[in-house]
């Protein structure tokens, strides 16, 4: 849910790059990152999520505040990899504004999409919210070891999402990827109008501005904050099943928690009452 601040006039709101391993979600914000403006984006982190990486940047899609004097900052994220616990995937998904799905549209990838966007929505049915209820893209990487043409209608009817709007990249030179964030952010700012939530219509431009920096660099990519605030990382929690002790009655619960790159151990301890 997007977070509206309106003694300070700001509005921020979540948009997620969800899809399988090797589909271009890592090559997807590293290029939109480097043509962001640098004087409209924050710094593009990666920092550890149980096992695995988050990835994320925020930015302002507007070189000036809106005509009520609101000003808009998007948040994106994404996890890199292989995601080895889909609990992840769920936290990175809570409160989500918009989602990016992308998938890989050749036969070798076909399970594997499926299986993704099945994962997607149980995800989002956890927090009592549907596929077809939040802002959506459908975004189909057009690098593919097929050279026969595709037919993305057919593929998006498949996996039940033909009522979505879709769009083509290239993750090789990042093609496409600013179309289709501008179209997933349009949709964001108009589902916050449609509910009121601010006083004022939010458009946005055609194209998000681009810097005139080719690549982002080696430092822009890499840096990971020794602290960030709470509001910018959710803290995930993942249980450590092969350190439980039980003695006797009492049974004691290992937890891994990180949140905004720093890493803590903490039990619990558990007494069992028998009758």
């Amino acid at each position: 849910m997007a977070l509206i601040n309106h003694a300070k006039k700001e509005i921020n709101a979540k948009i997620v790059y969800y899809g399988p391993p090797g589909c271009g979600k890592n090559s997807a914000l590293t290029y939109i990152y480097s043509r962001i403006k640098p004087s409209l984006r924050g710094v593009l982190r990666t920092v550890p999520a149980g096992s695995d990486n988050l990835l994320f940047f925020d930015f302002s899609p507007f070189e000036s505040p809106l005509p009520n004097g609101y000003r808009v900052r998007l948040h994106v994220y994404t996890l890199t990899g292989s995601v080895t616990n889909p609990a992840t995937w769920k936290m990175t998904l809570k409160g989500a504004d918009g989602i990016m799905i992308i998938i890989i549209p050749d036969a070798a990838h076909e399970s594997e999409n499926r299986e993704s966007v099945s994962q997607l929505r149980d995800f989002l049915s956890a927090y009592g919210v549907g596929l077809h209820e939040t802002p959506a893209v459908l975004q189909f990487n057009s690098v593919t070891k097929e050279n026969k043409p595709v037919d993305i209608t057919e593929i998006a009817a498949a996996l039940d999402l033909d009522t979505l709007e879709t769009c083509r990249f290239n993750a090789g030179n990042g093609e496409g990827l600013l179309e289709a964030l501008t179209t997933l952010s349009r949709q964001v700012l108009d589902r916050i109008t449609t509910k009121n939530e601010c006083d004022e219509t939010i458009s946005l431009p055609n194209q998000l501005s681009e810097s005139e920096d080719d690549e982002p660099t080696r430092d822009e990519i890499s840096a990971v904050p020794d602290h960030l605030p709470h509001s910018e990382v959710h803290p995930q929690v993942v249980l450590l099943p092969h350190e439980v002790i039980s003695e006797g009655r009492t049974i004691r619960i290992p937890l891994e928690i990180t949140q905004g790159g720093a890493l803590r151990k903490m039990i619990v301890t558990v007494g069992v009452a028998l009758e």
